[in-house]
């Protein structure tokens, strides 16, 4: 049971590494140091960061300042990040050819394959990096020394920050489990000695391994759409049309040719209609309660949802699980690690920002800078 992040997409590495001999498009967001920080650099890493919280925490959304968060964010990011290149370039961290050749071909080797995971020539896999290089508005010259300068901070953080790191003992890896069950089964109330920070974090490590062990279904489906403004005649029709689809699988159509022939869910049809793996909670309320007391390879009657008309079909289904502390020790021992690691990256920027010269412009007055002040 392993906590992983995904790898960032090109246009996001490009977004976190801007550098002090970029281009100046448009207005300046922020100048570091008298680095500029584009506001087209600042519009791509607030996009990039809201496509992981989208993908990470959907539930993060909800809140009502969730868009100022993001913005903040997105920005601390850019400021941290060129504090981090200066401090690196300072101390004139040297990165050889060979280092730099590999973090290109790492960053190449992400267009090898087409989204649905098919491999491509290479030809074609070169083609899709230049073609995101062109999207991007970087030469290849430009994105090389990206690289490098990313390399350089890589570095500066193993020497200055990873050797800080803790290296949690057996004792805090077992109170950490303990605070994770007590959260899970909601008695985090209990939890003494944390702040609200803290409590935050452990509540959305909670969280993932909650969806770890909960029950879980695989499953198909067949779609038939209708907007989100649709009538009660529209909303019938697609019902019917996909009473009669259940009629034919009744009689002996294949769920295959089903999802081939009718389904309006493009993207899932390219997989034979497959859904993945879903816990409760994550599909619409109306069509949950039935997709959980399906039995495996049996199809739904047509079920309305505000997305259309499903039948559902049940390939798999997990049993809950009860966490154990040996299977997850090596998580929670990387968890902690990273909680470490993330403590002293934070103090060592409070020493950047003390010493430097940081303006952010806002939208509503371009013309008067403020300085960002040590958090």
């Amino acid at each position: 049971m392993k906590i992983t992040s995904k790898l960032l997409t090109l246009g996001a590495l490009l977004a976190c590494a801007a550098h002090a001999d970029a281009k100046i498009a448009g207005d300046l967001a922020a100048k570091v140091n008298d680095e500029p920080i584009t506001v087209a650099d600042y519009e791509r890493a607030r996009a990039a960061l809201t496509e992981q919280y989208a993908a990470a925490m959907p539930d993060f959304f909800k809140q009502a300042n969730a868009a100022a968060q993001i913005e903040k964010s997105a920005l601390d990011k850019l400021v941290d990040e060129a504090l981090l290149r200066q401090k690196a370039e300072a101390m004139k961290l040297k990165v050889y050819e060979r280092e730099l050749e590999n973090g290109v071909s790492e960053i190449r080797k992400r267009f090898a394959r087409t989204p649905d995971g098919a491999p491509l020539p290479p030809e074609e896999a070169e083609k899709a990096f230049r073609g995101e290089l062109e999207k991007e508005g970087v030469t290849m010259e430009e994105f090389r020394e990206r690289i490098r300068k990313q390399l350089m901070v890589q570095k500066l953080v193993q020497d200055a920050i990873k050797s800080r790191v803790k290296i949690p003992t057996e004792a805090d890896v077992k109170t950490y489990f303990d605070n994770i069950s007590l959260v899970m089964n909601g008695s985090g109330a209990q939890i003494k000695g944390l702040d609200a920070q803290a409590m935050q974090d452990l509540a959305a490590v909670a969280a993932r391994f909650r969806e770890a062990v909960s029950e879980r279904l695989r499953l198909r489906h067949i779609l038939i759409k209708t907007k989100e403004d649709a009538t009660p005649g529209e909303k019938a029709a697609a019902l019917k049309k996909a009473q009669d689809i259940r009629a034919e699988l009744n009689s002996g159509l294949d769920f295959d040719e089903a999802v081939e022939k009718y389904s309006e869910d493009q993207e899932s049809a390219r997989r034979s209609g497959d859904l993945g793996y879903v816990i409760k909670g994550m599909l619409p309320a109306e069509i949950e309660e039935t997709a959980f007391s399906l039995r495996v390879g049996g199809n739904s009657e047509p079920l309305p949802s505000k997305f259309g008309a499903h039948i559902l079909r049940l390939e798999e289904k997990r049993a809950a699980q009860k966490l154990r502390y040996e299977a997850v020790k090596d998580d929670l021992e990387q968890v902690l690690s990273q909680n470490s690691f993330a403590a002293e990256l934070t103090g060592y920027l409070k020493e950047l920002r003390k010493n430097a010269r940081i303006q952010t412009f806002t939208a509503e007055k371009k013309s008067a800078p403020e300085a960002v002040k040590a958090p």
